[in-house]
Order: C-alpha cells, then structure tokens, then sequence
C-alpha cells in the first residue's frame, strides 16, 4: 500500500476538554503522531525524509499553537497524547520533572549521536539523561554592515566596540545598537562575565558578584545607543535602515537585511577583556522528544525508534538549516557543499563555540520576567546596580519557593 503521509495543521481548532479528549488522539495501532510549532516547509523536509527511508510507515503531522500547555494536560494520557513532538528544548526539565519523557537511551542506539554537536546533546539532557534527538540550533549572532563597518574596524573585543561606538555615535547613527534591557538579549554579557541567571541547583544568580559585574560593565554601552524603548522592531529597523553599523541578532533577521540590501557581514562575538572569555549568548536547540506513553506497546516502540534513527541523517540536518537559518546538530552536515559554503550557517556555529545552554529548569520561567524586569530598572531607570540585583534576587526568590 502507498505510504500515506498526512501534515495536517490546527491553529486552535482542537480543545483539550476536561476528559482529557483532543483532535488527532493517538491510537494503538494508527499512525504515529508528532505534534509540532513549525512552519511548513520543516515539516516537509522531515515527511520527505520518513517517508523515502519508511515507505510503509503512517505518521502525522499536527500543528498545535499552545503545545507546551496542552502537553501539561494530556502528556500522560494514552488516548490524547502524541507519540512525539518537535520544540525547543528549554521545556525538557519542565516536561521531565512531571514524567512524561522517555529518555533516548530506551529507544536509540546512543552511539548514533555521537558525530553530534555537544552543546546540542546537553542541551536536551536533563538530570543525566538524553531526553531528545536534537534537529538543528540557533544563537545570536554579531552581524555588521559592511557599508559602514570596514572589515578592520570589526571589534575583537568589547572595549573596541566601546571606542567604536563613541567614535560613530551621532544621534541619528549607532554604531552598535541591541535591545539591551530584554533578558534574552542581554544573557550574554552576564554569561560572559561569569555571571548567572540560575544556578544548576534552580537557584537564582542575581546578586552574584559576577552578575552585578556584568550589569555594570554592560550600562556603559548603553550611554551609546537610542534613549527609549528598546523592542525587537525598533532596534532591527535601525540596522536595517542603516542607522546602526552593527547589532547583536538572530538568524531571523538576515532575509529582512538582504532585503534591505544591507552588505551583511558576520563576526565572532567580541572577548570581554576582564574574563578573557567572549559574550555568551544563549543557545536555543530545536529537537524531537517522545512521551512516555508512547512506548508502552514494544511495536510501536520499534516503530518510534526506527522513524528517528530516520532523520538522523546528515542531508535532513542540512536541509533543516538551510530552510530554517540554523545550523545543524548533526557535525556531518558541514561535510555537505552546501552547508559547508553556507556563510550564515556557518556563523551560528562559530557564535554556538561561545555560547552558553540556555536553562532549561522549570525555574526559568520565572526567570524571564524577573530578569527583564531588573535590566529595564538598571539600563533605562537608573537604578542602583547592586541594589536593584538584590531586590530582584529577593523576587525570584519568593516566586521560585511559590512556584514549587
């Protein structure tokens, strides 16, 4: 029989009801079902790819706008919830501390990994234990217009992009510019420093001395970049209407550069000279994880690991990134031509070399919005540096204890 591939997409159409029912239930004996938060073409790089090595295997792909809740529902349920799922691996620690994740060493041959990136096999372990296969990965990246940035005037460490940006600072031109008070953003200067966000034991970092550090270090920089808001539209039409020579961003930003026609340029993240170490952004892997329900049945548990083993594939790594503007975690795709001349994505890796895990302990969550919180009180209130981590500290405290 014909394969069938079904990739169906519900934006909201399916509830979770009380009983634990949902649109797309996965059966004993039907298809596997993945649910998903993708765009289109991932999905059909991953069906093309399942289905030339698994001709005679049904799977479907559904789209689900609010996965990570409705998985917090039905996760344990066997007649509502997926076989697997695609997303970003900052929700493992959430999903494993309420038991819904096999772990890959129950279902994979672990040596098949091993030509993988590490950061994006630490990335999706948690507690000791690999609890996905990993896709591809994305980072922050320093990107500059070469119009208004010459190659020797790329900034090898931070100071030099200190100096830069007095040199280069007009009012109507930036010389670098970020959104400096938004958590995600501003990650990289605390890792760098030495700093931390949270501690492994889920603890806060705040008011370590290496994160006050960091904060302080980081205000001055700020001196030379637009008063105001600093939101993900203002700070990425400065640079892509050439009022910044520079800007820290991710991947998503290139096409609407090219667009700009800005002459777009890539380089290491500057070494911070007090710790000799680069700004650490945060890294974020996208990766497939199974339920545990899943597995129950050793039929459809050889069927799950034998659709994974599928895709880890060197071509569907490359693939992925080259639709996604990511790069891939399988270390064989850079073997490929077209990855291996494929400047953005060869950039996401040398920023990964410096970047750092992004958390992925429930606690974070409360993280975000603490953190966001802070910088906006220090970077555009003026606030007390040390006095402001301490208040924050106290805060993060209080809702973490709450939230256990």
């Amino acid at each position: 029989m014909k394969n069938s591939i079904k990739v169906i997409s519900l934006v909201g159409a399916c509830l979770v009801s009380l009983l634990g029912t949902s649109c797309g239930n996965r059966k004993k004996d039907g298809p596997l079902v993945i649910w998903h938060d993708k765009e289109e073409g991932v999905i059909d790089v991953l069906s093309d790819a399942i289905s030339s090595k698994l001709p005679d295997v049904e799977f479907e792909f559904i789209r689900k706008e609010n996965l990570t809740e409705t998985l917090k529902l039905v996760g344990n349920d066997p007649s509502s919830a997926p076989d697997m799922y695609i997303f970003a691996h900052d929700k493992i620690g959430l999903f494993d501390t309420i038991g819904i994740l096999e772990p890959m060493e129950n279902i994979i041959d672990l040596s098949l990994l091993d030509n993988y990136n590490d950061l994006t096999i630490s990335s999706l372990s948690y507690n000791d234990r690999l609890l996905g296969v990993p896709l591809y990965y994305e980072t922050l990246l320093f990107m500059y217009n070469k119009e208004k940035m010459k190659e020797d005037e790329v900034p090898e460490t931070t100071e030099e992009l200190y100096t830069y940006m007095q040199e280069n600072y007009s009012g109507r031109r930036y010389g670098f510019v970020e959104q400096h008070s938004t958590a995600y953003y501003s990650a990289g200067w605390i890792n760098g420093f030495g700093g931390v966000i949270l501690h492994d034991n889920g603890t806060p970092g705040l008011n370590d001395p290496k994160t006050i550090e960091a904060l302080k270090y980081h205000k001055k920089f700020i001196e030379y970049m637009p008063k105001g808001t600093q939101d993900y539209a203002t700070v990425n039409t400065l640079f892509t209407e050439k009022s910044a020579d520079s800007i820290f961003a991710g991947p998503w930003l290139v096409t609407s550069a090219k667009e700009n026609n800005i002459d777009l340029g890539f380089a290491e993240m500057p070494l911070i000279p007090e710790t000799n170490k680069r700004v650490s952004p945060f890294c974020g892997v996208q990766g497939i994880q199974v339920l545990k329900v899943a597995v129950e049945d050793p039929s459809r548990k050889e069927l799950i690991s034998d659709f994974l083993e599928a895709l880890i594939d060197p071509q569907v790594g490359a693939d992925l990134a080259l639709l996604s503007g990511c790069a891939p975690a399988n270390n064989e795709s850079y073997e490929l031509d077209e990855i291996k001349n494929n400047e953005l994505v060869n950039a996401i890796k040398m920023s990964a070399e410096s970047a750092t895990v992004m958390p992925s302990m429930p606690e974070m969550d409360v993280m975000w919005t603490v953190l966001g919180n802070l910088l906006t009180e220090i970077n555009m209130n003026d606030a007390d540096v040390e006095s402001a981590c301490n208040e924050a500290q106290k805060e993060a405290e209080t809702l973490i204890a709450n939230m256990r």
